[in-house]
């Protein structure tokens, strides 16, 4: 959680030390967003110990419209992958969300990002073996993110991004709540 933090300071802090950018970006319709990295994922489900998983955080995925230059109106799809250990065999499952937020430029290339919506637990596509696998469960989630464009081409950027995700999902045997905090590298179109 402290790793957290500092990435999301970090995030904040980097506009105000760097170059100013002399070109305002172009930004205005349609936007699609696509990232992809690391997540530290820290379940707590009932009756058992949390539970820390530290693997790919994907999907991410943003889709939405542009209000004006600076803001940014928008679905969320944050994910981040974790290995389920049952009495079968060992399954990948994605600790999920569709999250509406709202993103918003700071600076020119700085920028922050949050929301709140539906959260998920779902079986990885690729990892289901038969039927009684496909068991999705929803709940409640909220998102946080900060993110500095590394690189801008008229109407697409690549960025780094930090993003907390938070979830409590509805269990048969009760709530499985976690927190995925993700370092993602993010391409964007506007």
């Amino acid at each position: 959680m402290k790793m957290s933090t500092f990435f999301l300071f970090s995030m904040l802090i980097l506009p105000a030390i760097s170059d100013a950018q002399t070109v305002q970006p172009v930004r205005s319709g349609f936007v699609f967003a696509a990232a992809a990295g690391v997540s530290a994922l820290r379940l707590h489900a009932p009756a058992q110990t949390a539970e820390t998983f530290v693997n790919a955080s994907a999907p991410n995925f943003k889709i939405g419209w542009m209000m004006n230059e600076r803001t940014a109106l928008l679905l969320s799809l944050p994910g981040s992958l974790y290995k389920l250990k049952t009495d079968g065999r060992p399954r990948d499952r994605g600790f999920e969300g569709f999250v509406p937020s709202v993103q918003y430029w700071l600076t020119p290339r700085c920028w922050v990002l949050g929301g709140a919506g539906a959260g998920m637990d779902a079986p990885a596509f690729y990892d289901i073996k038969n039927e009684t696998e496909r068991k999705f469960y929803f709940g409640a989630a909220a998102l946080a993110a900060t993110g500095f464009e590394l690189w801008k081409r008229n109407t697409f950027a690549v960025d780094v991004q930090a993003r907390v995700h938070y979830g409590n999902i509805s269990l048969p045997a009760g709530r499985l709540s976690g927190t995925a905090c993700s370092l993602l590298v993010g391409i964007n179109w506007y």
